[in-house]
């Protein structure tokens, strides 16, 4: 098995049980102690675990933030839908602008039959995955800093960075939305490159599975009127569809455009 794979199980395993011990994963991964160690050395120095005699513990955030190694294995089913839906807004020869978000990175792989796309994006990765995985595609980063929890570039480079341009489409997730509070999340330095993306698109989606519905973290990003589409994975309910149409905002799930 690769490392990194190995790695996200072992994630996998401290989110449902907060403690993994060393000897235990070792012999369920058919590695010795001394490896697991060493991905547990990698965790930690990313701020995912603690670790102590014997194994680690999961490391609780107050901000309730959570981290992209994370994020990545949460909702997989409900994200590709999203984002096959997504895809079909997308036209060849268009500029995309596309966050850092675990969400937003399974957009690449549904855009294998459009042509001549130019895609700015915040992560690496997903720069990394346009180039790999589409033909024809001109790919830009904003670069900045890098950021190793959100796995995004931020700050004020990044940000005027993105100024310069005017993207076609911004696609966006956050951590949160409310019918009071809007969109929300908790990173400060990620809201502001958010909020800078929203500015200087020319339509703007934002992507949420139904997990993400009347939850409110702490930072705003913006209210509903500054969206033009939200794509989720399954139908919201008559209250979320009423007070969305009445901002303005185009609402895309399975089955609704039938």
């Amino acid at each position: 098995m690769l490392n990194i794979e190995r790695v996200d199980y072992i994630l996998q395993e401290l989110r449902e049980r907060k403690f993994v011990s060393v000897n235990e994963l070792a012999r369920k991964h058919f590695v010795s102690p001394s490896t697991i160690r060493r991905d547990l050395a990698v965790l930690e120095k990313e701020g995912l675990v603690r670790r102590s005699y014997g194994g680690a513990t999961l490391i609780e955030h107050p901000s309730s933030e959570i981290p992209f190694q994370v994020r990545k294995n949460e909702h997989q089913a409900e994200k590709d839908v999203i984002c096959r839906l997504a895809a079909e807004l997308i036209r060849d020869d268009q500029f995309i602008l596309l966050d850092s978000t675990s969400t937003v990175a399974h957009l690449v792989k549904h855009l294998g039959g459009k042509k001549n796309l130019k895609i700015m994006t915040t992560s690496p990765q997903i720069a990394l995955d346009c180039i790999d995985q589409l033909a024809s595609v001109q790919v830009y980063c904003t670069g900045g800093w890098m950021n190793s929890f959100l796995r995004g570039f931020v700050g004020e480079a990044a940000r005027q960075r993105i100024a310069e341009f005017r993207p076609d489409i911004l696609f966006f997730s956050a951590r949160s939305l409310s019918l009071d509070d809007g969109i929300t999340d908790v990173n400060e330095e990620d809201v502001f490159m958010k909020q800078q993306m929203l500015e200087s698109s020319r339509k703007v989606v934002f992507l949420a599975d139904h997990s993400k519905f009347d939850q409110t973290s702490y930072r705003v990003i913006c209210d509903f009127d500054a969206l033009d589409c939200l794509i989720t994975d399954r139908r919201p309910s008559d209250m979320w569809l009423h007070s969305l149409e009445s901002a303005g905002v185009e609402v895309i799930y399975p089955g609704s455009q039938k």
